[in-house]
Formats: C-alpha cells, sequence, structure tokens
C-alpha cells in the first residue's frame, strides 16, 4: 500500500514546492525574508538565492525520499537557526514534515513526531527562557502551527487513504464472493435439473440395448432429452433473475421426470395437496422431488416411489419413501442440494434408511414463502 499512497502524493508535490520557492522570493523582495528584522540583510543575496534553491531541491526530493529530505531539511533550518531564522525554510520544512508523514513509513510518522516534539519543547523552554514566557508561548503557538498542523494533515490523508484502499478491497471481495455464489446457484440448477433428466435418459439407454424392441423406451429417451432441452433454457433465464422465485417452476415440470422413471421401472405416486402454492414453495418442492424422482430412478430402479406431501397453515411437509436396495451409493451432491433448498427458504431435510426403506423428509415454512 506504502507504493501506493507514494505515487499518488508523488503527483502533486512539486506543486506546493514551487509554490513555497516563490513566497520565498515575494518575502526576499518585501524585506520579510528572516523573523529577526536586524537579521534581514544578514545573508547576501547568493546565498539568500542558493537557500530558496536547496528549499526547492530537498522538497522535491522528499517525493521519493521522505526520509533522507526531512534529515536534509532538519539540518539546513538548523544551521540557518543562528543566522536568521529564515521564513522560507521553515515554510518549507512544514511541507518535508507532511510528505514524510504522508508518505513515508510509520517508523519515519514516530521520527518525525518524536523530532517536532523536541523541537518545540527546546524552542518554547528557550524563548521562555531568554525572552520570557509572553515569547514562549507565541513560539510554541507559532511552531504549532508551522510544524504540527503538517503532521496531523498528513495523518488524515493517511488514514482516509487506507480508508479507500480497503474500501477497494472489500468491494472486490464481495465480488469474488457473488460470482463464486452464482456459479454455485448455476452448478445447482444444473444439477437439479439439467442432470436429473440426462441421468434418467442414461438409465433408458442401458435399458433400450437390452430391450431394443420396446419403441416405449425410445420414446421416453426422447421425452426426457426435450425435458432436459427444456430446463436448459429455464435455467439460462434463471440467470438473469435475482433469485429462484423470478422464474416460475412449477410441479407440472415434474411430468417428464416421472414418465421417464416410469420407463425406467419406477413407479411413481405423488399425492398433493389441494389448491396453488406459494411460488417459492412450490418452487423449492418441484426441486427437491426432481432430486427425489432422479435418485430413485438411479439407485432403486424397478421400486415404487411413495411421496406424500401435507399442508398446514405453518409448514409443508414432504415424505418421500422407496425400498432400499443394495447397491453402490451416490456422491451425496444431491442430498445436500435437497438439504440447501429447504434450508433456503427457512426449512429443513433429511434422508436416510428408516425400517428397509430410504426416506427423504424436507419440511418448508409456509410464512416466511409468503
Amino acid at each position: 500500500m506504502r507504493s501506493v499512497l507514494s505515487g499518488w502524493s508523488s503527483e502533486y508535490a512539486a506543486v506546493p514546492a514551487f509554490g513555497i520557492c516563490l513566497v520565498g522570493a515575494v518575502l526576499w523582495g518585501a524585506g520579510g525574508w528572516s523573523v529577526n528584522s536586524r537579521t534581514e540583510d544578514f545573508y547576501p543575496w547568493q546565498v539568500k538565492l542558493g537557500l530558496l534553491g536547496g528549499a526547492l531541491a530537498i522538497q522535491l526530493l522528499a517525493r521519493r525520499r521522505p526520509a533522507a529530505a526531512f534529515g536534509l531539511m532538519l539540518a539546513l533550518v538548523a544551521w540557518d537557526f543562528t543566522f536568521g531564522p529564515s521564513v522560507v525554510l521553515w515554510i518549507a520544512l512544514s511541507d518535508v514534515i507532511y510528505l514524510a508523514v504522508a508518505t513515508g513509513s510509520e517508523r519515519l510518522r514516530d521520527v518525525v513526531s518524536v523530532t517536532v516534539l523536541v523541537l518545540t519543547v527546546v524552542l518554547g523552554v528557550g524563548a521562555t527562557a531568554f525572552v520570557g514566557v509572553k515569547a514562549g508561548m507565541y513560539a510554541v503557538l507559532i511552531l504549532i502551527a508551522v510544524i504540527w498542523s503538517p503532521i496531523g494533515y498528513g495523518r488524515a490523508v493517511l488514514a482516509y487513504r487506507r480508508l479507500a484502499e480497503l474500501e477497494r478491497e472489500e468491494g472486490e471481495s464481495r465480488r469474488a464472493t457473488a460470482l463464486a455464489d452464482e456459479r454455485r446457484r448455476l452448478a445447482r440448477e444444473l444439477h437439479d435439473t439439467v442432470a436429473g433428466h440426462l441421468s434418467a435418459v442414461a438409465i433408458l439407454a442401458d435399458a433400450a440395448q437390452r430391450t431394443p424392441e420396446n419403441p416405449a423406451v425410445l420414446q421416453s429417451i426422447r421425452s426426457g432429452s426435450l425435458a432436459a432441452l427444456e430446463e436448459m433454457r429455464a435455467t439460462i433465464n434463471l440467470l438473469t433473475s435475482p433469485d429462484d422465485a423470478a422464474v416460475r417452476t412449477t410441479l407440472e415440470s415434474l411430468e417428464p421426470l416421472i414418465e421417464t422413471a416410469g420407463a425406467a421401472g419406477v413407479s411413481v405416486r405423488l399425492r398433493l395437496p389441494d389448491g396453488p402454492l406459494p411460488t417459492a414453495v412450490e418452487a423449492t418442492l418441484t426441486r427437491i422431488l426432481g432430486e427425489v424422482i432422479t435418485n430413485a430412478t438411479k439407485h432403486a430402479p424397478g421400486a415404487a416411489l411413495e411421496v406424500d406431501v401435507d399442508v398446514t397453515e405453518e409448514h409443508l411437509t414432504m415424505t418421500a419413501a422407496n425400498a432400499l436396495l443394495p447397491g453402490p451409493t451416490g456422491s451425496g451432491d444431491g442430498l445436500r442440494n435437497i438439504a440447501f433448498r429447504a434450508e433456503s427458504i427457512g426449512g429443513s431435510a433429511t434422508a436416510g434408511p428408516d425400517d428397509g426403506a430410504w426416506v427423504v423428509r424436507a419440511t418448508i415454512p409456509m410464512e416466511v414463502a409468503r
């Protein structure tokens, strides 16, 4: 971050440097070069010109090497103090302090703060001891304005830039999170819709190889392929919508999947409540049932699938059961998607063996959906 902040400040550091040089020339011409009027003409014009040039060079150096510039400026002001002090050098010191705080390291900022504190105490005590309390107070007030203010300005600008950098990083993080969420959402849609139909088509294709004389199997393959294509179109439409409810997903879309399961030997008996369901409830129930039917077709061919859906004022409860047959188990992606679908609107889902059957239960709140 330090290089970014330094580069940002260096673009504008030359503007005050040349401005201070111009102010010094005006003070020179107006007779206000020195704080002490008795030492106004102590320097010959060549020395004053050299001091202006030296202050300008140090300020420009502070653009890239703030630590070296602070040390050189401090040495120049200390050397000039016994002969002046020269007003323009203290103004230049103020600018170098600002650049050191705004673009330097944390260690340099600490060094600058300690140095300025020591300088204020020494000059304030010295002015009080040699001139009086009033002079000491004036000296401290002037030093606060000249060399303490740029520290405050520099730290304020640094904090603002750090905040801007944090906001930029947070924005990038939110964008990456949103992109990852959208990818996961697309993956769920593809798994819950297209993958289910294609899995059923693959099962039917295997059956068609064993019984090539059965035209009903080929017809089911065609129906399943068309259903997968239709689901693909719906998924593409879903990508332009803010949530699952934006694209109307209805229980009627399960009919091709049920027909395909029947062609594979899985009899699906689906008992639904009378009357319409809220949009989000129906969409979630459709996705869950699609996964249940697909899993039964893949892992329990020839076994009947019983699905009961009950609705109360508060919840919709879905219970699906089929015979538990021996054989390899799946990867578990489908069960995780079922749980995610239910939990996305405040429900829950479980799946597992129960008294010789594989049972999937899902509960979806009706009030939250509304």
